[in-house]
C-alpha cells in the first residue's frame, strides 16, 4: 500500500493549522477584540450550521442525538453572540464591566455541557422537537433574565482581582459534566460512524482543555484567555468536520446511520435465513427419505410377518382338528392359546398398517353430523352382538372434518367403552358434547373398569395399554 498520499494530506493539514493558529495569535497581538470576535463568530457559524442541518433533516432521519444537539447549539450560539457583543471594549452594553461577558460565558458553557451530556441519553427515545425547542428557549430566557434583569447570577469576574471562586469551580464542574458526556457517547458508539465518533470525542476533550485554560487568567485580554479560545476554535472545527462536512459529503455515515445499520442487520439476517432454509430443505429431504423407508418397511413387515403367522395358525388348526383325540386337555389348552395370540398378532399388524395409511392419506373436509355418525358406528359394532350396552346419546354439535378419520375416532372410543364394560352386569355408555368459545368438545363415558388418572395423558398414545389381558 502506498502511504505517500496519506502522509502528504497529513503534512498539508498540519501546515495549514500551524498557519491558522499563528495568524490568530498575531491577530490577538494586534487587537484582542478582533481575535476574540473571530473566534466566537467561527463557533457561532458552526453551531448555526449544525442546527440548520439537523432541523431541516428531522423528518427523514431518526438520529435524535443530532437533532437534540442541533437545537441546543442554536441557543448556545445565541448566548455566545451576546457574550461577544458584551465583551470588554465592544461598547454594546454601556455600564457593564468584564463581569458581564464572563457570566454569559459560564451560562453558555453550562448549557453546552448539559446538552452534550443529555444528547446520548436521548438517542433511542421519542423526541418532540417543538418541546425541546421550547425548553431551550425558556432556559436561555431565564439565564438572560437572571443576568440582566434580576441580576441574581453569581459574579464571575472582579476587576483588579480576577476570577471568582464560583467561576473557577464552574469551569471544573463543566469539565466533569463533559467527561460524563464523553462516557455516555462512547457507550452508544455502535450508533455512530467511527470517524464521526472520534471527532466528537476530540471536540469534547478540546472543550475541556478550553475550560481548564479559562481558570487561570486575571485579565480578559490575558494569554490563558487566548489559549482557551484557540481550544474552542479547534473544538468547534471538530464538530464541523463530524457533523456538517460528514452530513453533506457522506450523509449515510451520519444522517442515515440507522438505515445503514439496519441494512447490515438485514443482510446478516438474510444470510442466516438462507442457511436455515437450506438446512430445512435438507431435513425435509431426510424426513421424506425416512418416511419412504418406513413405508417400505411397513409393507415388508406386513408380508414377512403374516406369512409365518399363517403357518402357525394353519398347523395349530391341523393339530386341533386331526390330532384332538391324541392330545390331553392341557395340550388342547395350549393350542387354543397359540391360535388366540396369532389372531391378536394379525389384528395388531393390520392396525399398524391402517394407522400408517391414515397418516399418509390426504384429508378431505366436510360437514359431519356427529350424532348420526356415533349412532351409525355403534350400530355396526353391536349388530350381531349377544350383549349390547345401554347407549345414551345427548345433543352433539356438528363438526367440520375428515369423515373417515372421525368415524375411526368414534369406532375406537365406542369399541373401548364396550370392551371395558363387558364385565358389568348392566353396562352403560354415554355420548355427549358441548360448544365452547373456540372449540367443540365431545366425550364418551362408561361404567367400565376405568383407569388411574395419573395415566390419563397416555391413553391416546399409539400401542399404549393401561390394563393387562385379564382385565
Amino acid at each position: 500500500m502506498d502511504y505517500r498520499p496519506v502522509y502528504f494530506r497529513l503534512t498539508v493539514s498540519i501546515l495549514l493549522w500551524t498557519i491558522l493558529l499563528l495568524s490568530l495569535y498575531l491577530s490577538s497581538l494586534y487587537s484582542f477584540l478582533l481575535f476574540h470576535s473571530v473566534a466566537e463568530i467561527f463557533s457561532i457559524i458552526i453551531a448555526g450550521g449544525v442546527f440548520a442541518l439537523a432541523w431541516n433533516s428531522r423528518r427523514v432521519i431518526a438520529n435524535n442525538y443530532l437533532l437534540f444537539l442541533g437545537i441546543g447549539l442554536l441557543f448556545i450560539a445565541f448566548l455566545d453572540l451576546i457574550h461577544t457583543l458584551a465583551y470588554k471594549g465592544m461598547g454594546v452594553f454601556p455600564g457593564y464591566d468584564a463581569n458581564l461577558p464572563t457570566q454569559l460565558w459560564i451560562a453558555a458553557r453550562y448549557l453546552q455541557s448539559l446538552t452534550f451530556l443529555a444528547a446520548p441519553l436521548l438517542l433511542h427515545r421519542r423526541l418532540r422537537p417543538g418541546l425541546v425547542f421550547l425548553g431551550y428557549f425558556l432556559a436561555t430566557a431565564l439565564l438572560l433574565l437572571s443576568i440582566f434583569h434580576w441580576q441574581i447570577f453569581p459574579d464571575c469576574f472582579v476587576e483588579g482581582r480576577g476570577l471568582t471562586a464560583f467561576k473557577k469551580n464552574s469551569e471544573y464542574l463543566i469539565s466533569v459534566i463533559l467527561l460524563g458526556a464523553m462516557a455516555f457517547l462512547l457507550r452508544q458508539k455502535r450508533d455512530f460512524d467511527p470517524s464521526v465518533l472520534r471527532l466528537l470525542v476530540i471536540s469534547i476533550l478540546l472543550t475541556i482543555g478550553s475550560e481548564l485554560a479559562f481558570t487561570f487568567y486575571i485579565s480578559v485580554y490575558g494569554f490563558s484567555n487566548m489559549v482557551g479560545h484557540l481550544f474552542k476554535i479547534m473544538a468547534f472545527f471538530c464538530i464541523y468536520k463530524a457533523i456538517i462536512e460528514t452530513g453533506l459529503v457522506k450523509p449515510f455515515d451520519l444522517l442515515f446511520r440507522d438505515l445503514k445499520l439496519h441494512k447490515e442487520v438485514l443482510e446478516k439476517d438474510r444470510d442466516t435465513i438462507k442457511e436455515l432454509n437450506a438446512e430445512l430443505l435438507r431435513r425435509v429431504e431426510q424426513l421424506e427419505a425416512t418416511n419412504r423407508e418406513l413405508e417400505a418397511f411397513s409393507y415388508s413387515a406386513s408380508h414377512d410377518l403374516q406369512a409365518p403367522l399363517r403357518a402357525i395358525t394353519g398347523f395349530s388348526q391341523i393339530l386341533q382338528e386331526e390330532y384332538v383325540d391324541k392330545l390331553d386337555e392341557e395340550a388342547r389348552k395350549f393350542l387354543a392359546i397359540i391360535q388366540d395370540n396369532t389372531q391378536k398378532m394379525r389384528l395388531l399388524i393390520c392396525s399398524l398398517l391402517d394407522l400408517s395409511r391414515m397418516e399418509r392419506r390426504e384429508l378431505s373436509f366436510c360437514e359431519v353430523n356427529m350424532e348420526e355418525l356415533a349412532l351409525s358406528v355403534f350400530a355396526e359394532q353391536t349388530g350381531a352382538a349377544a350383549r349390547v350396552p345401554e347407549l345414551t346419546i345427548k345433543t352433539l354439535p356438528s363438526a367440520r372434518g375428515d369423515l373417515v378419520l372421525l368415524r375411526q375416532v368414534w369406532d375406537n372410543l365406542l369399541a373401548n367403552a364396550r370392551k371395558f364394560t363387558q364385565t358389568r352386569e348392566a353396562p352403560v355408555i354415554e355420548v355427549g358434547g358441548r360448544s365452547e368459545e373456540r372449540e367443540d368438545v365431545y366425550y364418551v363415558k362408561d361404567n367400565g373398569i376405568g383407569f388411574e388418572m395419573q395415566y390419563a395423558g397416555k391413553i391416546f398414545e399409539s400401542s399404549r395399554r393401561l390394563h393387562g389381558p385379564d382385565e
